[in-house]
Parts: structure tokens; C-alpha cells; sequence
């Protein structure tokens, strides 16, 4: 099954990541691709509040990326598939499979602004044995160069928000539209699901409690002025733990909120 008003030749592209090879929790988001999709066809494809159609958008479903077991692996082959990708829509998988797709964009343009919006902090050296793992993602990606806007952040070592304060990277969600007018690079948007409370996104590998309701988050994403994104991604959904389909349901919508705000004209 292909995401909601998909088409051959559109130059968005979705693609799935259906890896979690490093969850340190609840493993699972690797059904989540194919979860996602099946619940974008429960949304109406027009957004009453941005007055937009997802289907007059040239959105293309590019399908999953075959990926092996080990981290090493699929940073190879998501890398390679970003490489040759106009705009990528990527559906994760656990959050470690948003390096390789920064990597590439960041090897593409020069600068880049990823915009993280998570429960945890993502900024351990290395966890479990390796520096590849979804607790390590954004300490990577500050490595590759690019600047950090860290929302929602909730849940991490005491090393982990010494950094963030240091680097200035936590912004809270109500100052993050006025925060981003000084964003002049091209932008990547990367969604934890567990950026959400547990009461709106149970479905997920380590739901962390006092999170943001759906209301919050895309208050302030309709709020945004125009950005040059050049990416996004949603991850860290499990449908094995999401037996009423809500994680999902609410990872399609931010999908096709974010889709038209920042791809509708």
C-alpha cells in the first residue's frame, strides 16, 4: 500500500525505513512504514486549516528500503537511496535511520538546520556497544556540522543536557516560531513520536510521560513562517504496541500537515 495521493514521477518522496536494530527498549517501529501508510488512507488528503490538497502535490511512495540487521548496513543503503532523492519523506524505523538521511542532505547543501522534535535527548557518544545506535542520532548530527533546534526534550543523562545547554540547542516549543525567523539554511524536521505524551501516542519503543497533546505541536507548526525544508521524517512508531491504531493515525497526520505546509505552494 502506497501513502495517501501517491503517484509515479513526484518529486517528494516517501520512503520507508523498516529498521530497529538498536532500540534499547520496546523493538517494533519496523512495521511502522507500512502502518503508516495504512492509516494515511484514513485521512481526508484536504487540510481545513492550511486550505490545501495533499493529492495536488507530486508525491511519489518510493516503497521501503531493504536494509540488513546492523547499523553499519543500513547507514549504507539509506544513505545511498537519500543520495539520489529530490525531497525525502522518510518513515521510520527507529530514530538512528535520520543520520544517514541528514548526512546525505548535509553532504547536498552545504548547511543544514535539523529540527528535532523528541522526548529524549539523543546525544549519548554511544550506547550498547555502538555510536550508531537511536539513543546516539543527534550527537552524530552535530558532528556532521549541522545547527540543532531540539524541542520537546524531556528525558536524558545529566552529560546530555550539560551539552544541549552548552550548545544552546533547547528551544521550547512556544518560542520555536520566533526562534526559527533567524533560520536562513535549508531545514530537516525530524519527529520522535515519543515527542507526544503516552496519552496521545502510546504506540511507541520508550514512551516518556508530560509530553506535548497533537494541539500543541501543530499550533506552532501552522505558526511557522515559510522555511526552505528539504526533508522529513517520522519515527519511533510501533504498531505493535499501538493496537488501536491512534500512533499511527497521528504520525499520518503530521505527515501530511508538514507535507503542506512547507511543499503546498
Amino acid at each position: 500500500m502506497e501513502f495517501l495521493c501517491s503517484r509515479n514521477g513526484g518529486n517528494i518522496c516517501i520512503v520507508g525505513v523498516p529498521y530497529d536494530g538498536t532500540s534499547c527498549f520496546r523493538p517494533g517501529s519496523r512495521f511502522a512504514p507500512d502502518g503508516i501508510r495504512f492509516f494515511s488512507h484514513n485521512l481526508e488528503d484536504y487540510s481545513p486549516v492550511l486550505k490545501r490538497s495533499l493529492c495536488d502535490l507530486p508525491i511519489s511512495d518510493l516503497g521501503n528500503i531493504e536494509v540488513p540487521s546492523h547499523p553499519e548496513g543500513m547507514f549504507e543503503n539509506v544513505h545511498s537511496m537519500i543520495q539520489k532523492i529530490d525531497i525525502p519523506v522518510v518513515l521510520g524505523g527507529e530514530h538512528s535511520i535520520t543520520f544517514p538521511v541528514v548526512k546525505a542532505l548535509k553532504e547536498r547543501y552545504g548547511k543544514l538546520t535539523v529540527v528535532q522534535f523528541d522526548a529524549h535527548a539523543d546525544l549519548r557518544e554511544e550506547y550498547l556497544g555502538t555510536r550508531l545506535s537511536h539513543a546516539c542520532v543527534m550527537r552524530r548530527i552535530i558532528e556532521l556540522g549541522c545547527e540543532v533546534v531540539q524541542v520537546g526534550i524531556r528525558s536524558g543523562t545529566e552529560d546530555e543536557f550539560n551539552l544541549m545547554k552548552e550548545i544552546g540547542s533547547l528551544v521550547d516549543l512556544k518560542e520555536l516560531p520566533d526562534f526559527l525567523w533567524a533560520v536562513n539554511s535549508p531545514v530537516y524536521f525530524t519527529v520522535d513520536i515519543d515527542f507526544f505524551d503516552p496519552a496521545f501516542a502510546p504506540g511507541t519503543g520508550t514512551p516518556e510521560p508530560c509530553g506535548y497533546s497533537p494541539l500543541d505541536f501543530f499550533k506552532a507548526i501552522y505558526n511557522l513562517h515559510p522555511l526552505n525544508v528539504v526533508g522529513l521524517d517520522v519515527v519511533e512508531v510501533s504498531p505493535p504496541y499501538d493496537p488501536s491504531g491512534i500512533t499511527q493515525m497521528l504520525a499520518a497526520k503530521v505527515l501530511r500537515e508538514l507535507m503542506l505546509k512547507f511543499f503546498g505552494g
